[in-house]
């Protein structure tokens, strides 16, 4: 079986994940209570499935076994577009041949491919779930809480999930900027499989310093909008990451990203014209200010989902 998975991802420090909980309580909804549920991920020792942007895993809840691999899609600061397979199976192993082979690279040796393939990472957690009725449409909300682990490294696992069940991606966008009104979420455009890799890679390499500016008024706008989130995205990690200069090289790009908001002042929507772009430069020169307490503050959430609302009804087509 196969589907085209469209979510958001948010980070959520400890202090908002009751808030968040409260708020999703209050729509018309049904609950799933907490299970838990244990994913092995595999590649080669080349790292061939990352080379062609996929991710492989089984699944393991209550017993029961799933393997899923998800193939190459589009990321747009968070908002994931990722055609994926699920097949149940009977014990925790592989069997490639039961994804269409039409999945794979052409010329792909599928039997040799399975032979080479190893555990790299596997993820434990606790999840909690929401089908949430949001304006026009089904939204599944996710709570997981747990760790990724390789040998003895880990990293926590706190996130919440929207996911498009039926409907509109409008509406999963207008739907986590209701939760924009809570402190603590961060908008991650990182799988777990993809901070699972992370964990493997050697941790020495140096984070580029991001750019500040583009060239944006010979190319499309959409190509402008995706360079965008992903200078966002950059800028970020290298605060996060207590670079040197970090800060400023911040406050740098939020300035081009005004320029751009006059240059385009007549087809930017009005929703990302009232982003507080000036304030959020003031919050980035304040030294009191951390890069989580900014990164994971409300209004940088609701500046962020402005760009990417902008950008995916320029993007994406509806859902079915």
């Amino acid at each position: 079986m196969s589907h085209v998975e469209i979510e958001l991802k948010l980070a959520a420090r400890g202090d908002a994940i009751e808030a968040v909980r409260q708020c999703v309580s209050t729509l018309s909804h049904q609950h799933s209570e907490p299970t838990k549920l244990t994913n092995i991920y595999f590649d080669t020792a080349q790292r061939q499935l990352r080379q062609w942007d996929m991710g492989l895993r089984i699944r393991g809840c209550d017993g029961r076994y799933e393997m899923t691999i998800k193939t190459a899609g589009l990321v747009i600061g968070g908002l994931h577009q990722r055609p994926e397979y699920n097949v149940d199976i009977d014990s925790p192993e592989l069997d490639l041949t039961a994804f269409p082979t039409e999945i794979w690279p052409e010329g792909t040796d599928v039997s040799q491919l399975q032979s080479d393939l190893a555990i790299l990472f596997s993820t434990n957690f606790m999840r909690e779930k929401w089908l949430v009725t949001f304006e026009d449409s089904e939204i599944e909300v996710v709570f997981d809480q747990g760790e990724i682990s390789a040998g003895a490294k880990e990293l926590p696992i706190q996130e919440f999930e929207l996911e498009l069940k039926k409907g509109f991606i409008a509406d999963v966008l207008n739907f986590a900027k209701k939760l924009a009104d809570i402190d603590g979420l961060y908008l991650s455009s990182l799988s777990k499989a993809a901070r699972g890799y992370s964990l493997i890679t050697s941790n020495s390499a140096v984070l580029p310093r991001p750019d500040s500016i583009f060239d944006y008024e010979e190319q499309p706008i959409e190509k402008s909008l995706t360079h965008m989130q992903l200078l966002c995205q950059q800028h970020e990690a290298y605060w996060l990451a207590g670079e040197d200069n970090a800060r400023q090289g911040f406050s740098e790009f939020l300035r081009f990203v005004q320029a751009f908001l006059v240059h385009y002042q007549h087809s930017a929507p009005h929703f990302v014209h009232d982003t507080p772009l000036e304030q959020l430069r003031l919050d980035i020169a304040n030294d009191a200010i951390s890069a989580e307490d900014f990164c994971y503050s409300s209004q940088w959430l609701k500046c962020k989902l402005a760009f990417i609302q902008w950008l995916s009804a320029l993007t994406y087509q509806e859902a079915q």
